[in-house]
């Protein structure tokens, strides 16, 4: 996406009946180029005669905001799946995810058998942990407010607010009878998009990136200056689950690990004046290790731009499953209310010419999201890498070595339902709050983690209990580490177990070859 910019609210009503919402709310048909002027004014009175209609004669109250915000995001729907109106909330959570900070408590939280729980250990430094927050407590008011069966986001809202603010937590604690009432004053809280960087190997690091925020090329830049380029021989650079973000990210990332002079991408849009060739301008020196960049189907927009670009010029290998497929770029208009539309103004292409879009055109929006095998299957386009490699487009970006991600069983998926790794853990850590990250588990953990899932009602069979017994060992450590120490040293201990970061390490040597080749044509062209 890109920055934002100042609209006003009627001139969006105005954009979105020429652009044919007239047609979704009255059955009519978008408005062809060259309409007149006459045309634009009747669907523009017939808007609002409707609208004044319902809020005269419907048989209950109308919210007049709401009525234009449905029908502003019924129009959409007919553009494109990415094409969004954002409401006041979305629009600041959306600004919040690009700037990569947010004003607040530094707690995650989510919803716990009911309740609103801490799920991770509060950041170093926040207010949560000044004024002692801990994973396991439950949010049991928000200034006085309970907030049993209040929505998660809505709960979120109440807890964030302007810096230097204070705000009134109820607290439940495990082992403790009457609530804690705390008072917290919120700070700033940057939100780190890289989430791990570590030695996953002697020699070889690990970085995972969750998204792409302003903060991100910086980010990333920074956590390969820790693991010091020159004792980098290889890198693994996981952009898995991760969808996106704002494109000036998506360049500088891709900088970071491109030639200056190198294309990253092109964007053509309808506009005069919007088509746009990016090329790199970073001369890069230190950042030449061999490479290897993990996907899988949740992997969109900002990671399809970074992935197709080192895949195009052989920079690197890319592991894991195809990719989303979102080859569309949105700006963000600002509108009045704090209201905003991300518009599609755009389409992407690799730097060999591939538009990696997914095919929309004859499935529904949930389909394309969640059922990417109802998408129409089109013929795959074609393309060249830089040393001649065939790569393709039309759905994402394929894999050089596909490797599928484990799938769960419906033994596993009943566990983690029900919550007993984090209850669980929750146990071991009560028994011994001064555990290392060096906790295993043993056969005797195994056996007690057995005792705890039978109270809490939880029946399997001990052949589903010895069949998934490496699972359970990873699952139970995974939580403890988790809830102790936070999510990368969690993620650390899952990775010897995952066949894509295998496969990954398995192939750097392959990338180191293929790079080099790559560089070799650089120099000989000059």
């Amino acid at each position: 996406m890109m920055k934002p910019r100042s609209f006003t609210f009627s001139a969006l009503v105005t954009i979105v009946l020429i652009s044919g919402i007239a047609g979704w709310v009255f059955g009519a048909q978008a408005r062809p180029a060259g309409k007149s002027e006459a045309d634009v004014d009747a669907a523009l009175k017939n808007f609002s005669a409707v609208l004044g209609l319902v809020e005269e004669n419907y048989a209950g109250d109308v919210d007049g905001d709401k009525a234009v915000y449905g029908a502003i995001a019924g129009m959409l729907r007919t553009l494109d799946p990415h094409s969004t109106f954002l409401d006041p909330k979305s629009f600041a959570s959306s600004r919040e995810d690009q700037r990569g900070k947010y004003y607040g408590l530094g707690i995650s939280v989510n919803v716990r058998f009911g309740q609103v729980t801490i799920v991770s250990p509060p950041l170093s430094g926040s207010p949560a942990e000044k004024v002692g927050l801990r994973v396991g407590d439950v949010i049991a008011k928000v200034n006085g407010e309970p907030t049993q069966g209040v929505d998660l986001s809505d709960v979120i809202a109440k807890i964030k607010g302007p810096r230097g603010t204070s705000v009134q937590i109820s607290i439940r604690r495990p082992g403790v009878d009457e609530l804690l009432e705390l008072s917290a004053i919120r700070d700033e809280i940057s939100k780190f998009t890289v989430s791990s960087a570590f030695f996953i190997r002697p020699g070889i690091g690990y970085i995972k990136l969750d998204s792409f925020a302003e903060t991100s090329g910086r980010e990333v830049r920074e956590a390969i200056r820790k693991l010091d380029p020159a004792k980098l021989q290889g890198l693994v650079f996981d952009l898995r689950n991760n969808r996106g973000g704002v494109l000036p990210a998506a360049i500088d990332i891709s900088e970071t690990f491109l030639q200056k002079g190198q294309s990253i991408l092109e964007t053509k849009g309808r506009v005069r004046g919007s088509s746009r060739q990016y090329v790199s301008q970073r001369a890069n020196t230190d950042n030449v290790f061999p490479l290897v960049v993990l996907i899988n189907g949740d992997s969109a927009s900002a990671s399809e731009i970074v992935a197709g670009a080192i895949q195009d010029h052989d920079r690197g290998l890319i592991v894991g499953e195809t990719s989303f497929g979102k080859g569309l770029v949105q700006s963000v208009f600002e509108l009045s209310k704090s209201a905003g539309l991300a518009l599609t103004t755009q389409k992407w292409f690799t730097p060999s010419g591939r538009l990696i879009q997914r095919d929309y055109s004859e499935i529904s929006q949930f389909d394309y999201y969640n059922h990417r095998d109802t998408t129409k299957a089109k013929p795959a386009e074609i393309k060249r890498s830089d040393t001649g490699r065939i790569v393709y487009g039309g759905g994402g970006i394929t894999p050089d070595n596909r490797v599928d991600e484990l799938k769960s069983n419906e033994f596993q998926q009943l566990l983690a339902s029900r919550y007993v790794f984090y209850t669980y853990a929750q146990e071991v850590l009560k028994k011994d709050p001064g555990l290392t990250t060096s906790y295993q588990v043993t056969d005797g953990v195994l056996s007690d983690f057995k005792r705890h899932i039978a109270t809490r009602g939880v029946q399997v069979s001990d052949k589903d209990y010895q069949d998934n017994t490496d699972f359970l060992k990873r699952m139970v450590r995974y939580e403890v580490l988790y809830d102790k120490f936070g999510s990368a040293e969690a993620i650390r201990s899952l990775l010897d177990y995952d066949p894509q970061v295998l496969k990954a390490l398995e192939l750097l040597p392959e990338a180191k070859e293929l790079a080099g080749k790559a560089s070799r044509q650089i120099a000989d062209r000059r």
